[in-house]
């Protein structure tokens, strides 16, 4: 377990953690998304208009990916480590490609990107993502274009090892990452995934692994939510131990 108590950390992290201060949006409610414990995710309960759904990251569950086409969404999946889907549907198209910042054709990596324009939603901006790579999502978070960010009304991260933030060169990572983020989406809903249980970094202790939901800001009036994590919606990842409790996640 990380335990950081430089002085210069504490500032690293709280100038990046403020900026994932959950927020709510006016007038939406939350419903949890996938199965129950690990799999699962609390999001904005608003998919009407949404024409496709991204899943990054697959392993032996597609419960997200099937709540999504029971809505009518078809769901591009992406997840070179398995050799087939789980449980298939027909609203399903799985492509066993690694996701990253740049593309590599040697090492059968896409970015997300050149996928939206492989699959001709270049020009669509009523996308939504799921994303659990198990920490390939930081070339992503880092290089992406906001542009490209902004496609997706909602995104859900599973974003690994907050640790980084005591590091210099890697928690200015995590910071660029975070403002690129932000440019476009406000965070709605955060929990900690208790997998990976906690890190201290300049004093303050923060979840291995952080779950976050975003919504895209012009989808109406946000508020700085007084909300304390986790929520009714949110279970343990891990059901034998006890969840994260985050508080209002403020810095």
């Amino acid at each position: 377990m990380l335990h950081d108590l430089n002085p210069q950390s504490t500032l690293m992290a709280q100038g990046a953690l403020r900026m994932l201060r959950p927020h709510r949006l006016a007038g939406a409610e939350k419903v949890r998304v996938g199965r129950f414990f690990d799999g699962g995710y609390a999001m904005v309960d608003r998919f009407e208009g949404i024409e496709a759904a991204y899943s990054l990251g697959i392993n032996d569950d597609v419960s997200w990916d099937l709540d999504m086409a029971a809505r009518g969404i078809p769901v591009f999946q992406y997840d070179p480590t398995i050799p087939q889907l789980p449980e298939d549907h027909e609203l399903f198209q799985w492509k066993p490609v690694w996701i990253g910042g740049t593309v590599d054709a040697e090492t059968n990596t896409e970015t997300l990107e050149s996928l939206i324009r492989q699959n001709g939603h270049e020009n669509n901006h009523d996308l939504i993502l799921k994303c659990d790579i198990e920490g390939g999502e930081w070339p992503l978070l880092q290089r992406t274009p906001n542009r490209v960010l902004r496609q997706f009304r909602q995104m859900v991260f599973e974003i690994h090892n907050l640790g980084y933030l005591a590091n210099g060169v890697d928690g200015n990572n995590v910071r660029k990452a975070f403002l690129n983020l932000t440019a476009s989406h406000y965070v709605v809903h955060v929990h900690g995934n208790n997998f990976g249980g906690w890190q201290v970094v300049g004093g303050i202790p923060v979840p291995g692994v952080i779950e976050v939901t975003m919504v895209r800001k012009d989808e109406g009036t946000f508020a700085v939510s007084d909300e304390v994590f986790p929520t009714p919606l949110d279970m343990p990842c891990n059901s034998n131990e006890a969840d994260l409790f985050l508080g209002r996640f403020e810095f």
